[in-house]
């Protein structure tokens, strides 16, 4: 356990010095601003090697409750991952000066590596809601319903980490394009909205899994015939209270307001962009 924990604190500080690295290699160090976006590159890394070990945890975790299918995941996740990078070559391939922005391209890049293992371990707990087991004894019911809540917890604890790493991107983004005096301010806007739609795109088909599984775990517990009007009341009470612990009652844009991964980025992205 102690090696683990020095190991992960060496990771992050791997990271922040690599952040460090980039900020210092900036011709724009006597702007002003330079020191916001350095704080900026080097807490953004920090963060990216945070989410690495939590989503690293998440996953030994899951794998220890039932075995994880890597095709299902992390296939797609790679397939996103390259998807990211193949945007973030292409962008700057087509840019009006290529390779003018190379620091911002590692910065991205290296958020992407730390999000990346957050990104497996959603794509974990999709699987481990589609393989749960189907049962009709209450004791069997009780265990699927705390499996699935603690899914749903871990679902959204890994969209907030990925979150903030999208929305410090962005204000780092914000903060070098402000040093320059040509650049696009719109881009801000283009940058938060697509990340946080990144972070959507690994959220939503764990927790469209795990709304489907809900669904099918109270029609379970509810199967049942009420005895008379008050029991009608009181299991649709009961199975109302069943919904909200789950999650079936939300929708996928509620879920996503409750972990901040989508109104923090665009927040963010609006503070830096409006001021112009």
């Amino acid at each position: 356990m102690a090696g683990a924990r020095c190991s992960g604190g060496v990771l992050v500080v791997l990271m922040g010095v690599a952040g460090l690295v980039v900020a210092l290699t900036s011709a724009g160090r006597a702007n002003p601003l330079w020191q916001v976006w350095a704080a900026l590159a080097v807490s953004l890394c920090c963060a990216a090697g945070l989410v690495a070990l939590h989503g690293r945890a998440q996953w030994r975790e899951l794998a220890a409750i039932r075995p994880l299918d890597r095709r299902s995941v992390v296939l797609p996740t790679a397939v996103l991952v390259a998807g990211v990078v193949a945007v973030v070559v292409l962008g700057e391939v087509l840019a009006a000066r290529p390779g003018a922005g190379w620091r911002g391209d590692v910065l991205v890049l290296l958020a992407v590596s730390g999000g990346a293992w957050a990104g497996a371990a959603m794509f974990g707990v999709r699987h481990l809601a589609l393989t749960q087991p189907s049962t009709t004894e209450l004791a069997g019911l009780e265990a699927s319903v705390v499996e699935l809540v603690g899914l749903r917890r871990r679902l959204q604890r890994l969209a907030s980490g990925l979150g903030a790493l999208v929305a410090l991107s962005t204000l780092a983004l914000g903060a070098g394009l402000l040093m320059s005096k040509n650049a696009p301010r719109e881009l801000v806007v283009v940058f938060g909205g697509g990340g946080s739609a990144t972070v959507g795109l690994l959220y939503a088909p764990a927790a469209a899994a795990i709304r489907t599984r809900g669904e099918q775990l109270v029609g379970a517990v509810f199967s049942g015939q009420p005895a008379d009007r008050a029991d009608l009341v009181d299991r649709a009470e009961q199975r109302a209270k069943l919904e909200q612990a789950i999650g079936v009652d939300r929708t996928l844009f509620g879920e996503l307001q409750v972990a901040l991964p989508v109104l923090g980025p665009l927040i963010a992205a609006a503070a830096v962009f409006l001021p112009r």
